[in-house]
């Protein structure tokens, strides 16, 4: 029997990103600049990109393993996305040290917000269905609605967020936990975005944010 009680949790990222959006007038890097020299970094660059065809939001530009390249300058961000928080994290970090060191970004480069966003599945070990009809009874506003609808109904699913906060503020996160529909008496559905203006502090949240997951799963499957 495990130890530990997140080792009965199954965590699987279909897709996870972290990206910086930076606050300057204009892009405060050499885009063409960088792809070039991505191969440094143990990078595939995309043949059209490295031909010098025009950058096109939505199709890939460079790969290294599992981990994309995402770089867009009309929304000023610039990160990776992949399966795995640790694969993003080394990677994210070691795109910024790169950019620091070898491309002289504008002297004015400023961080508007940085962001986790994550799409996954977990697997607990109870029920997801059983689990949130569960609730029904503790949230009298869910029973009052169903006298609304004259049906018994119950919540599918929780998203937390902070309280009284703008969800257009550069700090704010929702994180949402949903049975799967493909599978909903066995898997969860986890989406995360996470975003503040602090870097160091989204760098801390996005190495336990597999833990963070796990026990809230386990707070929700708590008899």
């Amino acid at each position: 029997m495990p130890s530990n009680p997140r080792e009965n949790i199954t965590l699987n990222w279909v897709t996870i990103q972290l990206i910086e959006r930076f606050a300057n007038v204009l892009y405060p890097l050499d885009p063409v600049d960088l792809l070039l020299r991505l191969p440094n970094l143990g990078y595939v660059v995309a043949e059209r990109v490295a031909l010098g065809a025009p950058l096109e939001a939505g199709k890939p530009l460079a790969v290294k393993g599992d981990v994309e390249l995402i770089l867009n300058q009309d929304n000023k961000i610039l990160g990776v996305r992949g399966r795995t928080a640790e694969s993003v994290l080394k990677e994210f970090e070691s795109l910024r040290q790169f950019y620091t060191d070898e491309l002289d970004p504008s002297p004015s480069i400023r961080t508007d917000y940085v962001e986790i966003h994550g799409n996954g599945w977990v697997r607990g070990q109870r029920n997801p269905l059983e689990v949130f009809a569960g609730w029904r009874k503790e949230i009298g506003k869910v029973e009052a609605m169903g006298k609304v609808l004259g049906r018994d109904v119950t919540v599918f699913g929780i998203s937390l967020c902070p309280p009284d906060v703008d969800p257009n503020s550069p700090d704010w996160f929702d994180i949402r936990i949903e049975p799967f529909p493909v599978s909903s008496g066995r898997r969860y559905r986890v989406t995360v975005v996470w975003r503040q203006q602090e870097m160091d502090e989204v760098l801390s949240r996005f190495k336990v944010i597999d833990d963070n997951v796990k026990d809230i799963i386990l707070r929700i499957e708590k008899p």
